[in-house]
Parts: structure tokens; sequence; C-alpha cells
């Protein structure tokens, strides 16, 4: 059984059949009564989790998702009155798939409004704009999914439906401001036209959410996971909704560190490591201890209290792609929260943009430019914003540093500017002497590995290394208890795991590449 089946406790040979009869279906060797007919004999009834697994399994089948997602709301039709779905009404207040079903709760009944206004003669443009500023306020709860949710899941190997939903988000999020537009143009003609799609779209992503997404959450993720994730919640804020109160980590130590190693107690060696871990890391340092920076002595207090003031924001991402760092400034460009931290930097964006944030981080690593800029309009304002490229002294990548600034004050001809900046960053990369464009590779491959890459973040891209890491030594069985890796994973790097297992970093670095450039070229 592989560890997707574990994870899910599915039936894999169901699930197997399940994925033949999507692909057949897919591939028109069955249509669309015959692919139902056959579902509807061999089985009754199917879960969100095996529903989801099969989503999965047919990435690794190949399936694109631009494929998937063009074909999703069929596939779903085809398990109507097959796929169980179970209770979810007795979540306790403040669990975040509670929250979530709340603000499809008050959603339900702005569509209904939104229906009854379509089917008045008179249209009042007061009564649209009520409904449009709840509507806004709805992407606050596409946020929190982005930055909250999705992280866990991909944690746990499943990226499929995180990539797909995340399409399907961004068509409602363009929908309803392709109708705000309208409406402030006062284009009444046109805006009533748009309104059944808005309405179409907003009711297709409940009930994807509602029939797969929050099911699968739930069987896929612990209760530990969840309070974690309701950290940081508040920092994106709610959709129509009062802040939820309570089922927060019951501990602070349960911040860091899973509620049942507190209880059950360590394996055996697993408090020294962790241990070393927090004086490598400093964990633990007063706010009020004096650190050492490049030019001066500061407090963390005090070097928390600047980042926090800047009039931008920043965030940082290493040599692995992966997420370390950003800043909570008070007034925030783009919505961040801590579940971003430790997370791939392809899978903080939707993937349609994927090859755009890969040109770009490849020409910044390969020192080609040291950094591309581009200014755009978010709600309303002009946002300049910032790639640059971070090497040290010895020339070595370590990174990319973000910066994102609300311009709006200084900006002239701001609109001009910004579809001028955003068509070059979407070019492809070029040399300064060469007139054609340079060939471009993926964004920290397998070439680019360091020892210095978190086992969270190799595993993140790589989840199939779990496994190898098993066989190479009796000592990595550790990794697979997802206690243990919950508490260690983003802190523990390759080097710090080579020397647990008994290896040189270097020969466990090339040993890994060596299995990913085999499992690539399968």
């Amino acid at each position: 059984m592989t560890d997707k089946a574990r994870v899910f406790d599915v039936d894999v040979k169901k699930c197997e059949e399940i994925v033949r009869i999507k692909m057949d279906y897919v591939a028109g060797r069955l249509s669309f009564d015959e692919a139902r007919r056959e579902l509807k004999s061999k089985f009754d009834y199917v879960t969100p989790e095996e529903f989801a697994y099969g989503e999965q399994k047919l990435k690794e089948e190949g399936m694109a998702d631009e494929e998937m997602h063009d074909r999703m709301n069929d596939i779903i039709r085809l398990f109507d009155g097959i796929l169980r779905q179970p209770a979810l009404e007795a979540l306790p207040e403040g669990h975040p798939v509670r929250t979530f079903m709340a603000e499809n709760a008050v959603m339900e009944k702005i569509v209904g409004h939104m229906k009854a206004l379509l089917a008045k003669d008179k249209f009042i443009k007061n009564e649209w704009l009520e409904v449009y500023d709840k509507l806004l306020l709805y992407q606050r709860h596409f946020a929190r999914k982005h930055n909250q949710l999705f992280p866990f899941l991909e944690q746990k190997g499943f990226d499929r439906p995180t990539a797909i939903m995340w399409s399907f988000d961004d068509a409602v999020r363009n929908v309803i401001s392709k109708g705000k537009k309208l409406l402030d143009k006062d284009d009444e003609k046109a805006f009533r036209e748009l309104q059944p799609e808005v309405i179409e779209k907003i009711e297709d992503i409940m009930l994807k959410e509602r029939t797969i997404l929050y099911p699968t959450s739930l069987k896929l993720l612990t209760e530990q996971e969840f309070r974690q994730m309701r950290i940081g919640e508040e920092e994106i804020g709610f959709a129509n909704i009062d802040e939820p109160q309570g089922f927060l980590p019951e501990t602070k130590q349960d911040e860091a560190v899973p509620a049942k190693v507190m209880a059950e107690g360590p394996t055996e060696g697993f408090a020294d490591e962790f241990n070393a871990l927090l004086q490598k890391y400093k964990i633990g340092k007063t706010a009020e201890e004096i650190l050492d920076v490049a030019n001066g002595r500061l407090t963390l207090e005090q070097i928390n209290l600047i980042y926090r003031h800047l009039p931008m924001d920043l965030t940082f991402t290493d040599e692995n792609d992966i997420v370390k760092f950003y800043t909570d400034t008070k007034e925030r460009v783009f919505d961040r929260s801590a579940g971003i931290i430790g997370r791939l930097l392809q899978n903080c964006h939707p993937r349609e943009v994927w090859p755009i944030v890969n040109r770009v981080v490849s020409s910044l690593r390969s020192g080609e430019k040291d950094k591309v800029q581009f200014t755009l309009k978010k709600k309303g304002r002009i946002v300049h914003i910032e790639y640059i490229g971070v090497h040290d002294e010895a020339g070595n990548f370590r990174g990319v540093l973000e910066t994102m600034q609300d311009v709006t004050p200084f900006a002239k001809d701001g609109e001009s500017i910004a579809a001028e900046q955003r068509k070059e960053a979407a070019s492809p990369v070029t040399t300064p002497t060469a007139a054609a464009p340079a060939e471009t590779k993926p964004s920290a491959g397998v070439d680019d590995l360091t020892t210095s890459i978190t086992m969270a973040g190799l595993f993140d891209k790589y989840p199939y290394l779990k496994d190898f890491f098993v066989e190479l030594s009796p000592v990595y069985q550790k990794l697979k208890n997802p206690v243990i890796f919950a508490a260690m994973g983003r802190l523990a790097d390759l080097g710090m795991a080579a020397r647990r297992g008994g290896f040189e970093p270097d020969e466990l670095l090339e040993k890994v590449k060596a299995e990913i450039r085999k499992h690539e070229k399968k």
C-alpha cells in the first residue's frame, strides 16, 4: 500500500478502478452515460477521500492540470448520487473547516438575494453595491484557503486538489472583480448579463468545497494540525462573519511541538536532537538579548519592530525555493499568513503563472539579472514589486528577496507603467547580448539542491524520497512518523539528516540527486 493510500485508509484496488473509469471517460473511450452506468454498477458509494486519492493518481498517470481543470465539472457530475457526504456540522467553534462552512452559509444567502434582485424589473445601484461589498470580502475566504489550508494538504503530498481549486477560486475572484467594474461604470446592461455567471461560479466553488475539499481535509489532517492552522487566520480576516473564538493550540508549546509528543513523550534520542536544533537556530532567545547584526547591535524586539514599521512588504525565499520569512506590516499589499512559511514558492502562486515565476527565479539564480521589477494595480492602488537575487560574498545564490510597496502617491501614468512592466516580466528571459530567448531551466532543479534544504522542503518537492530515505537506513524510519516530522522537518536540513544517518553531507546529497534523476527518467 502506498503512503497516500495509508494516509487516506482507502481501498487501493477500488481507487484504481475509479481512476480507470475516469481515464476512459476523459479519453473518450466511454461516454458520460456509459461511465455513469459502470460506476453505479460497481460501487454503492465513493467517499470524498477515494475521489481525492483518484485525482492525485490521475496526475501521477500523466493527466495535466489544465485538462483536469477543464473536465472537473463533468467528472463531479459522473459521481452525482454516488459520492457520499459526511456530516460536517458537528465541528467545534473556531475549527477552520467550520469557519469556512459558516462563510459559505452566509454566501448562500447573498446568492439568494442576488437572484431576487435579478428578478426585479427595477435596477437600484445601491442594492447591488451592498451585495458586491460582501462579495469582495469573500476573497478573504480564498486567501485563508491558499495560505492556511493548502500548505497542510501539500505537506501530505496532495498537491493536485490545491492546484486545481486555486484556478477555480481565481475564476470566482475575476468574475466578481469584473462585475464590480461594470457596476462602478454604471453599465447596467452588461452588469445584469454578467450576474448569472457570477452566481454560477460562486455556487460551483461552494459545491466543490463541500463535497471534496472539506471532507478530504478532515480525513487527511489531524486535530492538532487544524489547531496549528488556526494560528494566523486573524491576520487575513474573515468573510461576512464575526471572528470565531477558540480552537487554538492548547498550550504555547503546541505551536511548535504536536500534542501527541507532549502526551506520550519523545522517542529515543528525540530530545537531544530537538535541543540541538533549538540551539542551532537560536530558538528561545529573549526579546531583550542583544544580537550582533551587520551594522549595529539590536534586540530581537527591535528587529521585529523595524520590520513591522517598514513602508513596504518583504518576503524571502531561500535557494531551494522555500519561503522562509515575511514581514507583518500594518497595511499589507497582499495577504500573508504563517502558513506560507516552509512552503514551496511555486505553490504560493496560481499554477497559470508558474512559468513566469520560474523564469524570474532562474534569471536571478544565474546572475543574469540582479533584479526583476514591475508595477501593477491592486485594490485601486499602484503597487511596485521587485524580485532581487540574493548572493553571498562568495557569489553563491542564497535566495530571492521580494519587495512590495504602495507607490500610488508617487505614480505617474501608473496604468501604462503597470502594463509595460507586466509584459516585460512575462516575456522569456534573454541575455544582455542575445536577441533570442535564453533557454531557461525549472527553478531550483536537482542540480541546484544543497545540503541546507530542510527535510520538509525536500519532501515537499520530492515526496517519493521519504521511502528512499527509509531504505537507506533504519535511522530514517522516524521521518515517516508525522508527529516527529511535524516538530523537526522544518528545522532539520539535509546536512543534519546525513550526520544522523552516518553519511557525509555531500555523499547523501549525491545519493538524493541520483534518486531524483532516476525517478524523473522513469
